[in-house]
């Protein structure tokens, strides 16, 4: 008996139906594709907000250090031992308090033999003139000739000449004496030492004795953009300008300013100014890291928008305008004249211009858009997890 042999023509006709079918799909997405591709695209979605115009105050925020208004380097002027320091570093010392004694033994004798000398010339000088008297005297009796009155008269003036000479040296080394006592010359509070007694003073020296600082009032150094100079030096004409700071205790301190540069740094394009603080508790340090508000007064109808609208491009600063009636945004450049809570002023807008916020990527000028409404703006709604399936494999 003949078995029948099986067919092999079954898996191809399954092969080419599968083919036909994933041709049939590829035409059929390559025809959705070339549709999509066709149908015009939607214009992008921008959110926009009006500028405002309104009397701003002209806040500066700023960072500074503290500084000493007055500080001096306590030198000595003359060379010797430290023979004895009168107080202890970081104290406060009055003007004129005696700080240092340095070894005064050479001036000392210096002086004594000034004086000394000057004594012997004053009696050489008291005796010729006494000489002189009697040679006057001698002369009009004509016992002595006019030239012997003559001579007496030039040893006078001689020895006058050296008593004069020996009071100068008196008062010179008086001086020197003087100087071996270190006295304050301001009030402050004092550094730290680098001398002490048996350490070598001169007057050469690079490193000072002492450093003096005024603790009251304290200085507070910063610098400000030359932009905001103009409006700055009307508010102190006006008598308006006002400075703060933060103390460590988080209490804002009032100070007024003391000093504007004379130059604007180049550089930086910045000016430094001074400005001083009443520090009666000592809480204010020289060195210490400042936050400083300067307020200049009023800008009266100032443009202010949202900082994030303002776009950087290769001809500076800029925002995109849009037209309410046309439905498109302009490129407007503009300029940034300051970030003062959380708005940025600006010129180079009116009132009550309409700018594009948020969905600026890809703008150009000319361009229609679509403002986004609330609807756009909501978070897309969380999808609900879709229950597992199971297939069983049919036998």
């Amino acid at each position: 008996m003949l078995t029948p042999k099986p067919r092999r023509s079954t898996p191809l006709l399954v092969a080419a139906a599968a083919l036909l079918v994933v041709a049939t799909a590829a035409v059929t997405l390559g025809k959705t594709a070339d549709k999509d591709a066709r149908a015009p695209k939607p214009p992008p979605l921008v959110s926009v907000a009006r500028a405002v115009a309104r009397d701003l105050p002209v806040k500066l925020d700023t960072q500074g250090h503290l500084v000493a208004l007055l500080q001096v380097d306590v030198r000595p002027q003359a060379t010797g031992t430290i023979r004895a320091v009168h107080f202890r570093e970081g104290d406060e010392v009055r003007p004129g308090q005696l700080m240092f004694t340095i070894d005064a033994s050479d001036v000392g004798a210096q002086l004594a033999k000034s004086q000394a000398t000057a004594a012997q010339v004053k009696a050489q000088l008291d005796e010729a003139l006494r000489d002189l008297e009697r040679t006057r005297q001698l002369a009009k009796a004509q016992f002595y000739s006019p030239s012997s009155v003559d001579a007496a008269e030039g040893k006078v003036a001689s020895l006058r000449a050296q008593h004069q000479a020996m009071l100068a040296d008196i008062d010179n080394s008086r001086v020197l004496v003087d100087r071996t006592r270190v006295v304050a010359p301001m009030g402050g509070l004092t550094g730290s030492l680098s001398v002490h007694p048996g350490s070598l003073a001169q007057p050469s020296s690079v490193t000072p004795l002492v450093n003096i600082v005024q603790m009251d009032p304290m200085g507070v150094e910063f610098t400000l953009p030359e932009a905001s100079l103009p409006s700055l030096l009307a508010a102190r004409d006006a008598g308006t300008v006002r400075i703060a700071i933060s103390a460590p205790d988080g209490a804002e301190l009032v100070g007024k300013l003391v000093f504007i540069n004379n130059t604007v740094n180049a550089d930086t394009g910045t000016i430094s100014m001074k400005a001083a603080f009443p520090n009666p508790r000592k809480t204010l340090w020289p060195g210490a890291y400042a936050k400083v508000q300067v307020t200049a007064g009023v800008s009266p109808g100032a443009v202010t928008l949202a900082p994030q609208s303002i776009l950087d491009g290769p001809d500076g600063r800029f925002v995109f305008v849009f037209d309410s009636q046309s439905g498109t945004v302009t490129a407007r450049p503009v300029t940034l004249l300051r970030i003062q809570d959380q708005l940025a002023v600006v010129k180079g807008l009116a009132d009550a211009e309409q700018v594009v916020t948020e969905g600026q990527l890809n703008l150009k000028s000319g361009m229609t858009v679509r403002l986004a409404t609330a609807a756009d703006t909501a978070p897309a709604p969380i999808a609900s997890a879709s229950p597992a399936v199971t297939l069983e494999a049919r036998k």
